[in-house]
């Protein structure tokens, strides 16, 4: 599906890049910051220092390891073993940090002087060892990058739309103030599944149904933690009949955000082969074994689910229509209007991409890198047709060449 998704010419981004090397780090150094309010003056500058040592070394390497880990999540094979030796290096930072918090215990309960001198030594032993680590590891890392032919940039992309890229942060930022709830308004779309994939003559051919004409689309953090749905509601305001009487209820759909391993976007229906549907499309791929962010990493093949959200296009209705339809579209419309309602799907596009990276890196898009925010904008699919900004020197000079 991936394949004869970028060869349809739509845009692509991988999320399965978590920065785990950084947040691994992160833990270890502040279980350092404790650990030097317990123990003498002249031990904890000297701890101090190392720590800082540490903390540079590791801010080096973590821009090269995310690069690694997303040209390997784009298909690059000739990085597995690479990818080991990083897992390997988080994990010790992850045994690092159990470690120390044992020993911040130990100087806490200790009143032997003996004990407490045995704890620094063990943590000034474990510092210099992680570091000699890290410039083993350093090496590797470059030459890995350097085969691959790899290289980091922070330049945003040209499709990127910057009045719409705004409008995604602004809204993810009163939401990070808020702290929780919907981020952004809701989006109105029309949700798609695959109905059949079948193998004939050794061509893929996929088909597409319409699970709900009719839906809005909401991300939401739930609690103070960047950690994010994406809920689906069906809307029976669809012009389609709807047995209600028999029981039918509008489908509700949850998703974790951290379950969306990749996105691909088209500006046409065409890439879902559907002749009705001509506005853009987004189209999620869902590994439901996923449980959690750090899953990222492990994730099944298994249980992929793929579903698209098309922009909602409203059928045209004829005179005949009753009174009391009209009363209630109206009524419907009113509603709407209370809440915001967004049929921009590159909108919906942006906040996901963003929120993704705020949940992936567990700090605000504020605070991360431009290169790390432009791993998430840019496009990994080299066969991707999207909607160019017009050059306005190039409209400028063809308009010269018009005689009137």
């Amino acid at each position: 599906m991936d394949e004869l998704l970028s060869k349809a010419g739509s845009q692509a981004v991988t999320f399965a890049i978590k920065s785990g090397i950084s947040i691994a780090s992160t833990y270890a150094l502040k279980t350092i910051t404790t650990f030097v309010t317990q123990i003498p003056k002249d031990d904890a500058r000297r701890i101090d220092r190392l720590k800082a040592q540490l903390q540079n070394r590791v801010e080096i390497v973590s821009s090269a390891i995310n690069l690694i880990k997303l040209v390997a999540a784009r298909g690059n094979t000739n990085l597995d073993s690479t990818l080991k030796l990083t897992k390997d290096l988080k994990d010790e930072l992850d045994k690092f940090d159990e470690k120390m918090q044992e020993l911040t215990t130990l100087v806490e309960s200790s009143k032997s002087p003996k004990a407490q001198k045995d704890a620094i030594n063990a943590v000034e032993k474990y510092i210099r060892d992680l570091l000699q680590r890290i410039e083993e590891v350093t090496p590797f890392l470059n030459l890995s990058l350097t085969t691959s032919g790899t290289t980091i940039s922070s330049v945003l992309p040209q499709h990127i739309s910057p009045g719409l890229l705004l409008q995604a942060s602004n809204h993810i930022n009163v939401n990070n103030s808020n702290g929780y709830g919907k981020v952004g308004p809701n989006f109105q779309v029309t949700v798609f599944s695959v109905f059949s994939q079948v193998d004939k003559d050794r061509s893929n051919r996929i088909t597409w149904k319409e699970d709900m004409k009719k839906a809005f689309v909401q991300v939401v953090k739930n609690d103070n933690d960047f950690k994010y749905e994406l809920k689906i509601d069906q809307s029976f305001d669809d012009e389609r009949y709807h047995n209600v009487e028999d029981g039918e209820k509008p489908q509700s759909i949850t998703i974790d955000l951290c379950q969306i391993t990749k996105l691909f976007f088209s500006v046409s229906g065409n890439l879902l082969k559907l002749e009705e549907q001509d506005s853009p499309v987004l189209v999620l791929k869902i590994d439901k074994n996923i449980k959690g962010k750090d899953q990222h990493e492990n994730s099944s093949t298994e249980n992929i689910i793929w579903l698209a959200l098309g922009g909602y296009e409203e059928t045209e209705t004829n005179d005949t229509d009753s009174e009391e339809e009209e009363e209630d579209s109206q009524q419907t419309k009113n509603d709407q209007e209370k809440i915001e309602v967004s049929n921009s799907i590159t909108l919906l596009e942006y906040i996901i991409r963003l929120v993704s990276l705020q949940e992936n890196d567990q700090k605000s898009i504020l605070e991360v890198t431009d290169e790390r925010l432009s791993t998430y904008l840019n496009d990994e699919n080299p066969n991707s047709i999207r909607e160019q900004n017009t050059d306005v020197k190039v409209v400028t000079k063809n308009m010269e060449k018009i005689r009137l």
